[in-house]
C-alpha cells in the first residue's frame, strides 16, 4: 500500500520477534494466514489474557482467516447482550489498499431509505460517474433498473444497485424527473465535501461533511493527502475569519489515529497545547508501546471555544477519538444520533497478501474516559435529513447546529419523522458497508 504498512511489518518484526508462523502440512491454501491471524491476535489483542492456547484455539479448524477472527471477537467481554470487540478482521491487501486510498470501481452513489416508499441519495463522490453525471444527495431514486425503490423490494435493489450499469429514475427536489445510465468506473473519493462559511450574528461559521480518516501517503508520511486537504480547507476558514465550527461526521467510519490528532489540533482552543489528546493502552504484554499524544499548536488553527459535531451510527472510531479528546478541553455538542461505538483501535499486520486487525489499543482521553461502547448520545437528537444535500443550511442537523450558534440553545427545528426500527435495519442492509477504525503506527521502542 505506502510506506505506512512497509514500517509497519519491519518494526512490528523487529521488535515483537514472534517466529514464522507455524507451518502445517494442512492442505488448506489459508493454513498460514489463519495461523498467522491467531499469532498476532495472540501478541497483540486487547482482551488477551481471555484467549486460550493455540492447541484449544485450534485456529486450523476453521475455514477462513475471516473465520478464525470471528471467533477471537468471542473472547472479548460480553456486555450489554454484545461482544465489545466488534470489529477484528482481516482484508486482502489491494482491498485494503483501496480503502485507504479512497480506490472505488463502481458508480459512485450511496443510498438511504427516508421513508419505506422513499429512496433518497444520501452521498455523492463528484468524481465517480454519478458525480460527473449531476446526481446530488437528496435525489429520491424511483426505479433502478425497472424495480421500484421501495423497501418491499430491498433485496433486488441491493442486486441492481450492485450491477455495474444502473438505469435509475430519479425525481430532483423541484419535483422534475430525469432517468439515467450510469456505468461503473474508476474513481478517487472525496474525503472532505462541501466545505462553507455561514455568517450567523455577524460571525463567520464553518462547516464540511469529513467522509475519512484515512488518505494517501506522500513520501514517508501517512495519510499525506488528507492532511493537505485539512490544511487547505482550515487556511481558507482562517482567512474567512471562522470562529465557529459545524463538523460533520455523519458516515464517517474512522481511519487513521493521526489525522485524528491533526484534525483536533486543528479545532482546540490554544488552551489545549500541551494537554492529552489520546492515551493508546495496550494489553498487559504490551505496555511498552503505551503511547500519550498531545494536543498541539498548528499553524491553521482556528482555537475554538466550541464546536458541533453531526453523528449518526455511521460515526465511528477514530470520530469518536477525536470527540473524547476534544470533549475535556472546549465545549463539544453532538447533533443527530447515537455514535456507532468503538473505543478501540488497531495496528495492521501485512501477511500473505493480507492485513491482519486484532483490535489492540484502548482510546482513553485526558480524563480517563474511555469507556462508548454504546456511543456518544447527542446533545440534541435530530434524523438525518435525506432530502438535502451536506452544507445546506436548511438540512435539519446543520440547520439545528446554526440555530444554536445563532441562540446558544439547541432549538427544536423541524425534521423528518422518526425512522422505524424496520427502516433501519433495510437502511443497514442497502449502505455500502464501511470499515470502522482507529488504525496505529507501532511505535519504536
Amino acid at each position: 500500500m505506502s510506506s505506512k504498512t512497509k514500517f509497519i511489518a519491519f518494526i512490528f518484526l523487529l521488535f515483537v520477534g514472534l517466529s514464522s508462523c507455524k507451518k502445517t502440512t494442512d492442505t488448506n491454501p489459508n493454513a498460514d494466514l489463519r495461523d498467522s491471524a491467531f499469532y498476532y491476535s495472540e501478541q497483540f489483542y486487547l482482551w488477551v489474557d481471555n484467549l486460550p492456547k493455540y492447541d484449544v484455539f485450534k485456529p486450523l479448524s476453521y475455514s477462513t482467516p475471516t473465520d478464525v477472527m470471528n471467533k477471537l471477537r468471542t473472547y472479548s467481554p460480553f456486555v450489554n447482550a454484545k461482544y465489545q470487540d466488534r470489529w477484528s478482521f482481516v482484508i486482502e491487501k489491494k482491498q485494503w489498499d483501496d480503502i485507504v486510498s479512497g480506490s472505488s470501481l463502481d458508480v459512485g452513489a450511496e443510498y438511504k431509505f427516508a421513508a419505506d416508499d422513499d429512496l433518497r441519495v444520501k452521498l455523492v463522490y463528484s468524481q465517480s460517474p454519478a458525480g460527473k453525471a449531476g446526481i446530488k444527495r437528496g435525489w429520491k431514486a424511483l426505479k433502478v433498473n425497472n424495480v421500484d425503490a421501495t423497501r418491499a423490494n430491498l433485496t433486488a435493489l441491493n442486486t441492481e444497485l450492485g450491477k455495474a450499469s444502473q438505469t435509475i429514475t430519479f425525481q430532483k427536489p423541484d419535483g422534475t424527473q430525469q432517468t439515467l445510465t450510469l456505468n461503473a468506473a474508476a474513481y478517487k473519493a472525496d474525503f472532505i465535501i462541501n466545505p462553507k462559511v455561514f455568517t450567523v450574528n455577524g460571525n463567520n461559521v464553518g462547516y464540511f461533511n469529513f467522509d475519512s480518516f484515512l488518505g494517501e501517503a506522500i513520501g514517508n508520511q501517512t495519510a499525506q493527502t488528507t492532511l493537505n486537504e485539512l490544511d487547505k480547507v482550515f487556511a481558507d476558514f482562517k482567512s474567512k475569519n471562522v470562529t465557529e465550527l459545524v463538523l460533520d461526521l455523519r458516515y464517517n467510519g474512522g481511519g487513521y489515529g493521526l489525522v485524528s490528532s491533526y484534525l483536533g489540533n486543528l479545532i482546540a482552543p490554544s488552551s489545549a497545547v500541551g494537554k492529552v489528546f489520546v492515551q493508546s493502552v495496550h494489553n498487559n504484554k504490551n505496555t511498552k508501546y503505551n503511547k500519550t499524544t498531545n494536543f498541539i499548536s498548528s499553524a491553521n488553527g482556528l482555537k475554538l471555544s466550541r464546536v458541533s459535531i453531526i453523528t449518526t451510527s455511521g460515526t465511528a472510531s477514530a470520530s469518536e477519538e477525536l470527540i473524547n479528546g476534544l470533549k475535556p478541553v472546549m465545549n463539544v455538542k453532538l447533533i443527530g444520533s447515537v455514535s456507532h461505538g468503538k473505543p478501540v483501535g488497531y495496528y495492521g499486520f501485512p501477511v500473505m497478501g493480507h492485513y491482519v486487525f486484532p483490535v489492540a489499543i484502548k482510546n482513553v482521553n485526558s480524563v480517563g474516559f474511555s469507556d462508548f461502547f454504546e456511543g456518544f448520545t447527542p446533545d440534541k437528537t435530530q434524523t438525518d435529513d435525506l432530502t438535502r444535500d451536506f452544507g445546506d443550511p436548511e438540512e435539519a442537523c446543520l440547520k439545528t447546529a446554526l440555530n444554536y450558534i445563532k441562540t446558544g440553545v439547541l432549538q427544536s427545528v423541524p425534521s423528518a419523522e422518526r425512522v422505524s426500527a424496520e427502516l433501519n435495519l433495510a437502511n443497514e442492509k442497502i449502505a455500502k458497508e464501511r470499515v470502522k477504525m482507529t488504525l496505529f503506527e507501532l511505535p519504536r521502542k
